[in-house]
């Protein structure tokens, strides 16, 4: 007999009819038990495309031959700036395994940053680039990074070279995780050149551009000069005000993210054992310390009394701190599945 699960399910396969309608997950119930070596696991039962499947699939969990707390490990210790090889030697296996968990992670973190990394109303942005270092000489890449600092949110990353494309790139994703834009927005940079015509193509008028000149001497800024691109004197005063943690703009809270990312990423080590040689290595172990930094660990400047909050707290995406284990369990959704068409070729008529 047929009996529905505790928990909503839906059917994971594309191709299922289910996944045309709004009322799918009932048509999920609960099949059989499986055991297994990690204990005893259900398995469920499409009514419509009449197949099974586990509660896991979808996710990185999914036919794992070791347990979930090794893998929730694995990530822990990646993000808490460890090497690939320190991370296999710590849960005694195969640096390869370690290699397919990152990827796996990696794969999820990006799903789940489309479906829930959006913040509404930004106040300020502030973008910089990371330089940093591969096996090779010829293999250097810098890593784009945006920061909404009312909120402490990573919005995006990207590495490659500075070229023109992925500055454009790397500005299409920040404004698409940008919604309801209600009055102009102060993002500020440095003097690096293609950011004035791409934030003019993907902002537009709802941007108040500045970019900062910083001057060192004994490694530490002596004088900093701000010019203003975008925009007027009257909405860049106007941004100011909205503005409560700058006074004046600035570039130090992306700075202190390039810090953080430094010191939790091992390709981006001073001297580093553990030298990058792949860019798409070190896009996977930012993708991942970006969901870690925003769901799952607390900052230390959003402290409200006695309460501790993470990035996605302050911005209103998560009411509590999430753990890896509920991130890693959630099943992205499916595209609406569209059933194929009969097309056939029209006959060409010969008027001959």
């Amino acid at each position: 007999m047929e009996r529905p699960h505790p928990r909503e399910f839906a059917c994971p396969f594309s191709d299922c009819p289910s996944n045309a309608g709004q009322d799918r997950r009932q048509h999920v119930v609960r099949h059989s038990r499986l055991r297994t070596r990690r204990g005893v696991r259900s398995r469920l039962f499409c009514r419509r495309c009449r197949r099974t499947f586990l509660p896991s699939h979808g996710t990185p969990y999914h036919r794992m031959q070791r347990p979930r707390r090794a893998f929730d490990a694995a990530i822990l210790h990646l993000c808490e700036g460890a090497s690939l090889a320190a991370v296999a030697r710590c849960l005694g296996v195969a640096t390869s395994t370690v290699s397919r968990w990152i990827e796996r992670a990696a794969r999820h973190a990006r799903a789940w940053e489309e479906e829930h990394l959006v913040v509404k109303n930004p106040v300020e942005l502030q973008l910089d680039e990371l330089h940093s270092y591969g096996a090779a000489r010829e293999v250097r890449s810098w890593v784009y990074n945006a920061l909404e600092v009312w909120t402490r949110l990573w919005l995006a990353s990207r590495v490659g070279t500075r070229t023109l494309r992925n500055t454009l790139l790397f500005s299409r994703v920040v404004r698409s995780r940008c919604r309801s834009v209600a009055a102009p927005i102060l993002v500020i940079t440095d003097e690096f050149k293609y950011y004035l015509q791409c934030l003019h193509r993907t902002f537009g008028p709802a941007c108040v551009y500045v970019q900062v000149h910083n001057r060192y001497a004994h490694g530490r800024i002596v004088r900093s000069h701000a010019k203003l691109k975008l925009g007027n004197a009257w909405t860049l005063e106007r941004a100011r005000e909205r503005s409560e943690d700058s006074k004046r703009p600035n570039t130090a809270y992306i700075e202190r993210l390039n810090l953080h990312i430094r010191r939790s990423c091992a390709y981006l080590h001073r001297r580093t054992p553990s030298p990058m040689r792949k860019p798409q290595r070190l896009a996977d172990a930012l993708d991942i310390n970006r969901l870690h930094y925003n769901f799952v660990r607390r900052h230390g400047s959003l402290r409200f009394g006695r309460e501790c909050r993470t990035p996605a707290m302050q911005a209103g995406i998560t009411s509590r701190p999430l753990t890896l284990r509920e991130i890693f369990s959630w099943v992205p959704p499916l595209r609406p599945y569209a059933p194929p068409v009969n097309w056939s070729p029209t006959p060409v008529q010969d008027d001959r």
